[in-house]
C-alpha cells in the first residue's frame, strides 16, 4: 500500500483537450494540492493541458513512473492494464466504470484485468471508484473535483462508495476536520478494505478511520485486522436488511439478520458501528481529544435550558452528574451577578458575566480526579462579550489539554462563534447537546472494551464422532430429520427430554408406555420446517387412546403437506410441564462465520425480540455475558427473591453449539427452541431441534 500512497510520479492516462473529459479532473486535483511527485499525462491525441504535454502512450513516457491512473472506457483498460506490466507499473488505479457492476461483458473484462495482475506481479485499486488521496504528498486521484471541499488533517477514509465519500469529505471541511489519506475501493477486483484498514492503522498520518462499505467478504479478517487497532475505527455498512426468506426458514436464522450479526461482530471488537454520516462526523470530533475514561461529567452553561437538556442526555447515555464542592460552589455564589441561581451540576452560568470565573471553574474540574469529562455550552450573548468570551475558550482549551481532560463544546445561539472555533482554534464544535453527550459516550465506550483477547482454542467435541456419522446421513443437504437433529444435540452432551422415533401407532403407543404419560407427537421429514404452523405437532396425550388418534392427524397432515413419496416419522417426546422457555441457536453468517445466539424462546420468539449474539468461538464465560445481554438472561440470574436458572448448564450449553458450528463447517444453522430452564433447580431440558446442513 506504501506504494500506492507514496509513488515519486504518476501517469494519467486517457487524458484529452476536449472540455468535458473526466481524466482532466484528476490532473486538476494533483496541480491544487501540490502534488510533490512528476505527473505525465497519455491520451490517443497529443496536446496540452494545464501547461502538460499529453503523449500518446506509456511507452513514450520520458521516464518510467511508479503508478498509472486510468480513466479510460472500459474495453481498453485490459491491454492498458498489461502494457503497465510490460513497462514495469506495479501499482494501477482504475477509476473507469463498465465491469462486473454493469454486465457479464464487464465481468469478462475484470476476469482479463485480474490476469494480467497475476503474470505482473501488480496491485490495482477499483475499478469502478474515485481512486485515492494522500494530503501528506499532496497526491489527489479522483476524477471529481475536490480542491475546495478537503482540509488536511488526520481522519483517513476508505470507501466502496466515491459519491458517500466525497459527501463526507465536503462535510468534514464544513466541520472543521480535515482529511489525510482515502482510497475508493470500487469493486474490489484486487485491493480490499482489510489491506488497506491493516495499512493505515500503522500510517503515523492517521488518527483514525472511517469505512464506508456495501459488502463485507471477509468479516473475521476485518475483524482481526480491526482488533489490533489504537485508533478508532468508524464502520459505515449501510447494505443491510433481513434475510431473505430462503434463508430465514428457522426461528434462529430470522432473527440473526445480517445487521444483528454486525453488531455483535462490532460490540465485541475495536469497531465502533455508526448508522449515518452525520454519526460518524460527531463521533470523529473528539479524535484529537484524550479518551473519556468513565462515566462522571461535568456540564456547564450559559443557558438553564440547554443545561436541562444536556443533563437528560447524559442520563440515556448512562452518564453521572457528581456534585459541586462546597469551594467551588461558593466561589459561583460570590460572582453571581443577582444570586438567583443555585449552583449544581449542570451549573447553570446564565447570571454569571464573569468570564474569568468561567476558565476558574474549568481549572477546577481539570484538578478534580472524579471528573471524567467536560461539557461546555458556550456563547456571548452581546458583542461587548465577544472578546472576552473568545479568550476564556481559548483559556480553557488551554487547561483542558494541560489536564489531559475531555472536552466538548456548543455553541448557543451565535453560530457565527463556531466558525472561531473552528477556524481560529482549530476546535470541532457541536451543535447540539446531545450530540456532544453521544460523541462523549462513544469514546467512553471505546475506551471501555480494554484489550481485545485472542479467543482460546476450545478442546474438540467428545463425540464428535457420532456426530459426523450423523451428519451423513440419508440427507446430506437441507433440513436433518428431527431424530437425526435429536441425535446431534445429545451429542453434544446437552440434556432432552425423552424420546423415540416411531414409524406406526403401535411403535409409538409402545415407546408412551416406555417413556410414561402424558407425551407429544411431532411429525418429521426433511421438508417440514414449522411443525407447529403445519399442525405437525399433537399435545397432552395422556393415554395410548388419544396417542392413535393423533398419530392419525399427523398421517394426514404429512400427506397434505409434504412432497409425495417424502419418507416421514413421528417423535414421541415426554411431556414437559413448568420452566422457562429459552432459545439457543448458532448460524454461519457469509461474512462473520459462525455465530451463537441466546434469548427468549417458545412460539413468541419473534415478538418478543430479546435476542443477542456472539461470535464463535465461545468459551462458557463469554456465555455468560452473552446471557447477561438479554432481559430473559438477567431474568433468570435471579431478580427480587425469584432463584437463579442453572447458568452453568446454559452456558456449557451455548459453548457447545460453538463448538459444534467450527468443527462441521456443513452445519448452517442449528435452532434448539424451545430449551426449558427451571429456576431454583439444576439442568436444563431440550425440547426441539433444528438443523439445517450443507453438502
Amino acid at each position: 500500500m506504501q506504494k500506492f500512497f507514496y509513488p515519486r510520479s504518476v501517469a494519467v492516462v486517457g487524458v484529452s483537450d476536449d472540455p468535458a473529459n473526466l481524466a482532466q479532473g484528476i490532473v486538476a486535483n494533483m496541480l491544487h494540492f501540490k502534488y510533490q511527485g512528476k505527473i505525465f499525462l497519455v491520451g490517443r491525441r497529443p496536446g496540452t493541458i494545464f501547461g502538460l504535454p499529453i503523449f500518446p502512450g506509456l511507452a513514450d513516457l520520458p521516464e518510467p513512473v511508479d503508478l498509472a491512473a486510468i480513466l479510460a472506457p472500459a474495453r481498453v483498460v485490459p491491454s492498458l492494464v498489461r502494457e503497465c506490466g510490460q513497462l514495469g507499473i506495479s501499482r494501477v488505479v482504475v477509476e473507469s466504470a463498465g465491469f462486473s457492476e454493469l454486465n457479464q461483458a464487464g465481468l469478462t473484462l475484470e476476469a482479463e484485468v485480474r490476469a494480467a495482475l497475476k503474470q505482473y506481479g501488480m496491485r490495482l485499486v477499483g475499478p469502478n471508484g474515485l481512486g485515492l488521496v494522500n494530503l501528506d504528498l499532496g497526491l489527489a486521484l479522483p476524477f471529481a473535483q475536490i480542491g475546495s471541499r478537503i482540509n488536511r488533517g488526520r481522519i483517513s477514509i476508505i470507501a466502496q462508495s466515491g459519491g458517500v465519500a466525497t459527501h463526507v469529505l465536503a462535510w468534514m471541511t464544513k466541520e472543521g476536520l480535515g482529511l489525510n489519506k482515502f482510497l475508493s475501493l470500487g469493486n474490489k477486483l484486487d485491493v480490499a478494505e482489510n489491506e488497506v484498514l491493516e495499512y493505515l492503522l500503522e500510517d503515523p498520518g492517521t488518527a483514525a478511520i472511517y469505512i464506508y462499505l456495501e459488502g463485507v467478504e471477509d468479516g473475521r479478517g476485518l475483524l482481526k485486522v480491526a482488533n489490533r487497532a489504537t485508533k478508532p475505527i468508524y464502520l459505515h455498512l449501510a447494505n443491510i436488511g433481513p434475510e431473505t426468506a430462503a434463508i430465514a426458514q428457522s426461528h434462529t436464522a430470522s432473527l440473526t439478520t445480517d445487521e444483528r450479526v454486525l453488531e455483535a461482530a462490532c460490540r465485541h471488537s475495536r469497531i465502533i458501528r455508526v448508522k449515518t454520516q452525520s454519526e460518524f462526523l460527531n463521533a470523529v470530533k473528539l479524535v484529537d481529544q484524550p479518551p473519556v475514561r468513565g462515566n462522571r461529567v461535568v456540564v456547564f452553561s450559559r443557558s438553564g435550558g440547554e443545561a436541562v437538556v444536556a443533563a437528560y442526555a447524559c442520563r440515556q447515555f448512562g452518564f453521572t452528574l457528581p456534585p459541586l464542592s462546597d469551594r467551588l460552589v461558593q466561589s459561583i455564589k460570590a460572582r453571581s451577578r443577582a444570586g438567583v441561581i443555585h449552583p449544581a451540576n449542570p451549573i447553570d452560568l446564565g447570571d454569571v458575566f464573569d468570564f474569568t470565573l468561567y476558565t476558574d471553574i474549568m481549572a477546577a474540574v481539570c484538578r478534580d480526579p472524579e471528573v471524567d469529562a467536560v461539557l461546555f455550552h458556550y456563547g456571548p450573548i452581546a458583542e461587548f462579550e465577544q472578546e472576552p468570551a473568545r479568550k476564556m475558550a481559548r483559556r480553557m482549551l488551554e487547561l483542558a489539554r494541560e489536564a489531559e481532560k475531555p472536552l466538548a463544546i456548543t455553541v448557543l445561539c451565535t453560530p457565527d462563534e463556531e466558525d472561531f472555533l473552528r477556524d481560529t482554534l482549530g476546535v470541532p464544535v457541536f451543535h447540539f447537546p446531545e450530540d456532544a453527550v453521544a460523541a462523549l459516550a462513544g469514546s467512553r465506550d471505546l475506551a471501555a472494551r480494554g484489550e481485545i483477547l485472542s479467543p482460546q482454542a476450545l478442546p474438540p467435541l467428545p463425540s464428535a464422532a457420532t456426530i459426523a456419522e450423523t451428519l451423513a446421513g440419508p440427507n446430506p443437504e437441507g433440513f436433518l430429520p428431527l431424530a437425526q437433529a435429536l441425535t446431534v444435540v445429545e451429542s453434544l452432551g446437552l440434556s432432552l427430554a425423552s424420546w423415540a422415533a416411531t414409524a406406526t401407532p403401535e411403535e409409538a403407543t409402545v415407546a408412551a408406555g416406555r417413556l410414561g404419560f402424558p407425551v407429544v407427537l411431532k411429525l418429521s421429514a426433511p421438508s417440514l420446517i414449522h411443525k407447529t404452523e403445519a399442525g405437525g405437532v399433537e399435545l397432552d396425550l395422556h393415554d395410548a387412546v388419544a396417542l392413535q388418534k393423533a398419530f392419525g392427524r399427523l398421517a394426514q397432515v404429512a400427506q397434505s403437506h409434504l412432497p409425495p413419496h417424502e419418507a416421514w416419522q413421528v417423535v414421541v417426546m415426554s411431556q414437559v410441564a413448568g420452566g422457562q422457555e429459552l432459545l439457543l441457536g448458532a448460524r454461519r453468517d457469509d461474512s462473520f462465520g459462525p455465530v451463537v445466539a441466546f434469548g427468549a424462546g417458545g412460539v413468541d420468539t419473534e415478538i418478543l425480540d430479546d435476542v443477542a449474539l456472539r461470535l464463535a468461538p465461545l468459551n462458557p464465560a463469554q456465555a455468560r455475558e452473552l446471557m447477561a445481554e438479554t432481559r430473559i438472561g438477567r431474568i433468570l440470574a435471579g431478580t427480587r427473591g425469584r432463584p437463579p436458572a442453572d447458568l452453568d448448564s446454559l452456558s456449557r450449553a451455548l459453548a457447545a453449539l460453538s463448538q459444534l458450528m467450527l468443527q462441521f463447517p456443513q452445519i448452517r444453522e442449528v435452532d434448539l427452541n424451545p430449551v426449558r430452564v427451571f429456576p431454583g433447580k439444576s439442568g436444563l431440558l431440550a425440547l426441539d431441534a433444528r438443523i439445517r446442513v450443507d453438502a
